[in-house]
């Protein structure tokens, strides 16, 4: 992803709250179809084309920064792997990379999403063909220094 002008803050580092857009930018590119350019398996799954089709919420996000991202001119890059599986929730894992050769981590992440009906947003089970296109999307959690 390219870093904009208005991630940095007054010292010339990305700010924050750039981190969690860069996180929900990795999170549409995933599940949204078209988005990505490619098709993953888990389309129709965790987002409906229907008004009352499935729908994702954001239940919890926490983010650890690791190390200082300067503003510059080059991409940076946002892994993303499903390290944990409930029963109507998914926990994404994610590792910021500064974008240079060394791919250095800048930022660890886990957002906690809960799959919820359309209409009435109240969680929905994962069905079972579900839990099987998410399979290739798995690995361990990210280790976080707390928590």
């Amino acid at each position: 992803m390219e870093l904009r002008w208005g991630d940095q803050d007054a010292y010339g580092h990305v700010n924050n709250v750039a981190y969690a857009r860069y996180l929900e930018e990795a999170r549409v590119r995933t599940f949204w179809p078209g988005t990505g350019g490619e098709r993953n398996g888990m389309e129709g799954h965790f987002r409906g084309d229907t008004p009352g089709g499935p729908k994702m919420l954001v239940a919890s996000q926490q983010i650890e920064f690791v190390s200082v991202l300067e503003y510059r001119d080059v991409p940076i890059s946002v892994e993303l792997w499903i390290g944990k599986l409930g029963g109507s929730s998914l926990e994404l894992h994610y590792e910021v990379l500064d974008g240079d050769p060394e791919r250095r981590v800048v930022a660890r992440a886990i957002t906690t999403i809960v799959i919820v009906d359309g209409e009435t947003l109240r969680p929905q089970r994962l069905s079972d063909e579900a839990r099987a296109s998410i399979e290739p999307w798995r690995d361990e959690p990210v280790s976080m220094r707390r928590g």
